[in-house]
């Protein structure tokens, strides 16, 4: 909403319609002979008043005003590097995310299609792996944001000005394995710090992504011979391969069953290999979970974190991994019984390796060498 700037004295075509906003005499009970009375006394104060006492200036400019938008925002700057064009976009690698930034220090290089905007701005990617709807919030930032969302044609898919207060939030269908680039704006000429959220919106529990893992889904009686890690004879693992960058996702299935009159779950464990980096696993699906990084992979004393999580709630882990150091990531649920065979789950890991390549097939060596 554009600020309502009024004259001195404003015209009688004008007057009416803007002190009508300020009180409807309708809305508050009073009789007609009294609304007629009173529309006569505001014409008679628009026209003869300012007639009869030419010098009379009436400062209307407190009446109905709207907030006043594109104030200079709290002026802060962070001195980083990136997100001043496409080509350097920060990279969203995983949701949920979350960062703090500022852009006084920025460019103005874009302009966004809503709103009115001359001000600095910066710039995300993400590449999503599943589709679906995301949430995007720029709420409690620092100045007067603009938010728009841009795909990798660089046409626009959504844009939003003000959603919470004077700052900006968008929820948008965007399609995996496609680019789209996040913009952080300012109404006018305004700038300073903000909170960027990324989000899936996750409904109610119920399938929302197609299985890739493989595994049969598990029922009473089930021996867990395919990824069930130390829990199988012998142990049996699934690897996990990073893409170019580090990234994969892994949709699978769990659920809890009896066997020999006893509960068990559905676990299912996988290998990662580390890149020198800091690995992150987050995991959501459609029943209560628990989640581990297991470092110190040894199935009889393993060192490990863990985390557990409410159905459709989202929850990651982080874990430095040296170069070519192995790792176990455990899925599966919190509890015993309750769980129906077949629920979906999905797991996103960030920092880990890419699959070998070897130019005339693999040796045993340099298998060994690889998982030492």
């Amino acid at each position: 909403m554009r600020p309502v700037l009024l004259p001195s004295a404003p015209s009688p075509a004008s007057l009416l319609p803007v002190c009508m906003r300020c009180v409807s005499m309708r809305s508050v009970g009073m009789p007609p002979t009294i609304v007629r009375l009173s529309l006569v006394l505001l014409l008679y104060a628009a026209i003869v008043l300012p007639l009869a006492h030419p010098v009379l200036a009436v400062d209307w400019t407190n009446h109905c005003v709207a907030p006043v938008k594109g104030a200079p925002g709290d002026g802060a700057s962070d001195d980083r590097e990136g997100g001043e064009s496409y080509a350097d976009a920060i990279v969203i690698a995983a949701v949920p995310f979350e960062d703090q930034g500022a852009t006084c220090d920025n460019e103005n290089d874009i302009t966004p299609s809503c709103g009115y905007s001359i001000a600095p701005d910066v710039v995300y990617s993400f590449t999503p792996s599943l589709d679906g709807a995301f949430d995007i919030d720029l709420c409690g930032s620092g100045y007067d944001t603009i938010l728009e969302v841009l795909d990798e044609t660089l046409s626009p898919i959504a844009c939003n000005d003000d959603a919470c207060g004077l700052q900006s939030t968008l929820v948008v269908e965007l399609s995996r394995g496609r680019t789209y680039y996040i913009i952080v704006d300012g109404y006018g000429d305004a700038c300073g710090s903000y909170t960027l959220r990324f989000s899936m919106l996750l409904g109610p529990c119920g399938e929302y992504c197609d299985p890739i893992e493989g595994e049969p889904a598990c029922h009473d009686e089930y021996v867990d011979e395919y990824n069930g890690g130390c829990n199988s004879d012998p142990p049996a693992f699934q690897m996990i391969w990073g893409d170019g960058q580090g990234l994969a996702s892994m949709c699978g299935e769990s659920g809890t069953y009896l066997l020999n009159g006893l509960s068990y779950r559905d676990t299912d464990w996988f290998q990662v290999v580390g890149t020198g980096t800091t690995a992150r696993a987050s995991l959501h699906g459609e029943f209560d979970y628990q989640l581990l990084i297991i470092y110190d992979t040894n199935c009889e004393n393993p060192g490990y974190i863990s985390a557990t999580g409410s159905c459709w709630e989202t929850m990651a882990l982080e874990w430095p991994l040296q170069d070519g150091t192995i790792a176990w990531i455990w899925v599966g649920p919190s509890v015993f019984n309750g769980v129906s065979c077949g629920s979906d789950y999905l797991l996103e890991v960030t920092g880990i390796s890419e699959s070998p390549t070897w130019a005339e097939g693999p040796t045993w060596g340099g298998v060994k060498r690889l998982f030492r």
